[in-house]
Order: structure tokens, then sequence, then C-alpha cells
């Protein structure tokens, strides 16, 4: 038993130390792989740029600094640029010789091109360890060829000979250049025209002006980068209570204007334009430098020079008396009477109107107007409207004139409210109506009840078709010395299509009375006329 015991014990005390020793050797087996822990494994390339961290977008700027330092200790293997830029795109970089995808170790055919950019390639790459490269003068050159606000990558990837590879992306951010094109689109009918902004700054706006006004007016932005130079209508009611617009100052584009546009951004220009728009439209004989002579015949048969106040062959103009009163003797000499509507004596190129009275008992007020007179016996007819080539809505019609007014001296017999008329001071009148008819508009009057009558200031329309707007000018007192006078256009039809392709368009009247189609007025009324001429 006791040497079972001691066998026993025996075999146990060397197991144990077996164990042990078996233990010792494991943990040696995993504490030495036969390296030296304190060597680092081998370096993988690096991508930096000098001066900055190529990791944040740098913004473009001329000049700038662009230099890119590569180092590999494992020796370059394969260096490729890929770029990604809505400037320097396949098409672009075709032109040039170059492609999106660039390989600088192999540059093939692109070696030129490559170097002339600030690349390095081939031989000069190729088994390097380090590189400096330097595209200074490549990237300011994107704001030369692109204007929108842009990012433009180049990415960077390198491989070394034993296959560690390292990419970066340099970001060339481009903050697009605020830019200004008029898009040479006036309507000057609309009074419209549109402007291309490019990069207007956050908080910035478009605006414009007549060239030297003092104020700016916002344009309305309408798509994308397109900006429109639009009119704002001011509604109010007139006289008789229909609703008239008119343009307010400051807004719309006109004929003959010279305009400034801007980029703004608190109240400073970022970028500027002036463009200037058509000469506009023109008033035949609006100097009242041509005269003529009308044949007039009251039998078909026997012709009489009347006075015409237009040039020889032209036909806008026309007066309503001049055809009686200029009569003439048997032998063709003309007779007492002078014409009522006549170029001034002592004014020449100025048009004299003058009223008076006929045979001691009948009205006659002076008159002229775009239009056609008939005359027939003891009655005549006005016939208003003319056609007119209509290129831009004026805002106003301009008129120098003379007056002398005086009190009512004699009343129509067949005036309704001629009473009310007497020995009260007179009125002369000019008026402008844009007008789109299809037949002229008649007022007849004479010996008998006038008919016809017609007001634009009171009236959108009449049987011929619409009056699309006015201008209207009351003569109250004596004038002795030239007045300048400005019409203002009220529109009725402020949307209306431009009326040049109508039969009529144009209505111009001027009358010593208002009221003389009643034949009531002052027999001693003059009014001279002259210089007839829209206002853009």
């Amino acid at each position: 038993l006791r040497c079972l015991v001691g066998s026993e014990m025996c075999i146990r005390d060397r197991s144990m130390t077996m164990a042990m020793a078996m233990m010792a050797a494991l943990f040696v087996a995993c504490g030495d792989d036969g390296t030296d822990d304190e060597t680092p494994p081998p370096a993988v390339p690096t991508i930096a740029l000098d001066g900055g961290d190529i990791d944040q977008p740098q913004e473009i700027t001329n000049p700038m600094s662009v230099k890119v330092s590569v180092t590999a200790p494992g020796a370059i293997a394969g260096f490729t640029v890929t770029i990604d830029s809505p400037a320097l795109t396949a098409e672009m970089l075709a032109k040039v010789g170059l492609a999106t995808e660039l390989n600088l170790v192999n540059p093939g055919s692109m070696a030129e091109a490559l170097g002339a950019l600030g690349f390095p390639s081939g031989e000069a790459v190729s088994g390097k360890t380090a590189l400096t490269f330097d595209i200074s003068a490549l990237v300011p050159m994107i704001a030369q060829i692109y204007n929108e606000t842009s990012d433009h990558k180049f990415i960077l990837k390198v491989t070394d000979a034993k296959g560690k590879s390292t990419t970066k992306t340099l970001t060339c951010h481009l903050t697009g250049k605020a830019a200004l094109a008029y898009n040479n689109d006036a309507d000057l009918w609309a009074n419209t025209a549109t402007v291309t902004a490019a990069n207007v700054p956050d908080g910035g706006s478009v605006q414009y002006r007549v060239k030297g006004a003092a104020d700016w007016t916002d344009a309305v932005l309408v798509e994308g980068s397109k900006y429109r130079l639009a009119p704002v209508y001011e509604t109010s009611k007139n006289a008789a209570g229909l609703d008239v617009h008119t343009i307010k100052a400051g807004t719309g584009v006109f004929a003959a204007t010279t305009y400034e546009v801007r980029i703004a951004k608190d109240g400073q220009a970022v970028d500027s334009k002036e463009f200037a728009t058509a000469a506009g439209d023109k008033i035949p004989n609006g100097d009242m430098s041509g005269w003529s002579k009308k044949q007039m015949t009251t039998d078909g048969k026997t012709f009489w020079p009347i006075t015409y106040p237009n040039a020889e062959g032209n036909s806008v103009w026309d007066s309503g008396n001049n055809m009686f009163l200029e009569q003439y003797n048997d032998d063709g000499t003309p007779t007492i009477f002078t014409p009522l509507c006549r170029q001034d004596e002592t004014e020449p190129g100025t048009a004299r109107l003058q009223a008076r009275m006929v045979l001691d008992f009948v009205f006659a007020p002076g008159n002229m107007f775009t239009g056609d007179f008939d005359y027939s016996g003891f009655f005549g007819t006005v016939n208003f409207g003319k056609p007119y080539a209509w290129t831009a809505r004026p805002r106003a019609l301009k008129v120098r004139y003379k007056a002398q007014i005086g009190k009512i001296d004699k009343v129509g017999s067949y005036d309704p409210d001629g009473a009310s008329y007497q020995d009260k001071q007179d009125c002369a009148r000019i008026f402008v109506a844009v007008v789109n008819w299809k037949a002229q508009h008649g007022v007849t009057s004479g010996m008998t009840a006038p008919t016809g009558m017609w007001d634009p200031a009171t009236a959108k329309s009449l049987d011929e078709g619409a009056i699309l707007g006015y201008g209207d000018l009351v003569i109250t007192q004596t004038a002795t010395g030239w007045i300048e006078a400005t019409l203002p256009f009220n529109w009725y039809a402020k949307d209306a299509a431009n009326p040049a392709s109508a039969p009529f368009s144009l209505v111009i009247s001027c009358a010593t009375s208002m009221r003389g189609d009643y034949l009531t007025g002052c027999s001693t009324n003059t009014m001279q006329v002259d210089d007839f001429e829209w206002a853009y």
C-alpha cells in the first residue's frame, strides 16, 4: 500500500511539471513571432496642399496659390487625376488635348498639355518618393470660362509600388460673379423688357431707372435668372366716374430712352449695364411745317383749292370750316373770307385756328383734327380717325399753343344747354385718343341739330370700336406766349394689344371752343398750335 501511494505521488509530481513546461512554451510561442514589436509598417502615400487644408474647399481667386505635395516612401507606381467640373468638361478639355481622366505615370499623348497646365508626368512621377506640382495658373482660369457659383474637383489618387494608395479630393469653389445682360427684347407697346442677372447675391436685387433719375425701381424675377422691367399701373376715377389707368412714374420701359440696370446689395451696385430703346413714333406734320391745297367741289365738276394742313400728297390732318369759308369768285380770285385753319402769317410753320361769325348770325369755330372733312351745302361732317403705325405706347402727347379766350357771345340754336353758357367764359380744347375703330366716327353740324358728338373722357367705346386711352387739355384762359403742354394718357384698356393694324387708330383734335359742334362759343377766340410729339 505504501508503495502504491508513493508511486502515485511520483506520477502526479511528474505530470504537474510537464504541464507547467507546456504552458511556458505556449506563452513563448504566443508572444514571439520572430519580429521586432517597435518596427512601424511601411508608410502610405500622402497628399497635401501647401499652405492650406486639402480637405477644405479652396476659394478661386486671381491670383491664388495651388501647390500640391506628394510623398510616397514606397515609390510612386500610379498617379491619376479625375476632373469633376462644370467648366472643365470633357468637351472643353478635349480641345486642349486632355480628358477628365488623367494618368500622370503613363500620360501618352497628353504629356505636353499636362506640363503646360502645371502637372508633372512620366519619368517626373514614376518611381519618385516625393514631388510637388503647381496648378496656380490653371485654377484661376476656371473663373474666366465659367461664371456660376460652383465646385470644381480634382480627385487625386497615388499608389506606391507595394500597392498602398491614398485618395484626396482638392475642391476649388467658385463664387460666381454677379453679371447683367440686356436681352434686347423691349416691347415698347407693352412697355416691358427683360434682363438676365447671373449670381445675384443673397439679399441683393435687380433694379432699373431712366439714366440719371434719382430713384431705382425693382425688376421682377420671372424665372431662373431672367428679370422683367414692367410698368405699374395706378387706377383712379376720371371726372365721368370711369376707371382709368396711368403708368406709375419710374416704371416700365419706353421708347427713345436710355436705361440703367444694376444688381445691387445694400444700396451699392455689384454690376450695372445701360441700354437704349428705339426712337419711337412721329406725328405726321407734327411741326406744322407742311401746308398744301386740297381740291374741293360741290358739284363734282368745278374744283376749288382749299387750304390744307398737310404737306403735298399727305392727308392726316383736316379742318372743318375751310371748305365753307374759303370761297372764290367766278374768276378764281379768293373772296374776303379767311380760312379758319391756316398757316400763321407772322409765325410760319405754326397752325392758326380762328373762330368767327359767318353771315353775321352763324358761329363757326376754328378747328383742326386727324381725319377727313366732308362738306355738303350748309352741313359738314368731321370724320375723326386716321390709320397710324404704332410701334410704342407713349406716356403723353406734347404740344405748344397760344390762345385767346373770351366769353361766349353766340349760342347755337340746337344747343340744349345753350342758355346756361351765354356770356360764360369759353374754353378751347385739345385732346388725343388711341382708338381701335373699324370706321371713322362722324360728327355732323350746321344749320340743323348736330349729331355724333363724342368725348373720349366720357366714353370707353363708340359704335365704331374701343377707345383705348386718351389725353385731354382744356384751355380756360388767354396765353399770349407759347405754352408747352403735356397731355398724359389715361388708359381704359391698359392690356389691349397694339392697335397699329386697326383701320383707324389715332385721333387728335384741336378746337377754339369746346361746344363748337353745337355752334356755341366766343367768336373772337384764336389758338395757335405747333410741335405735336409723343412723350415717352
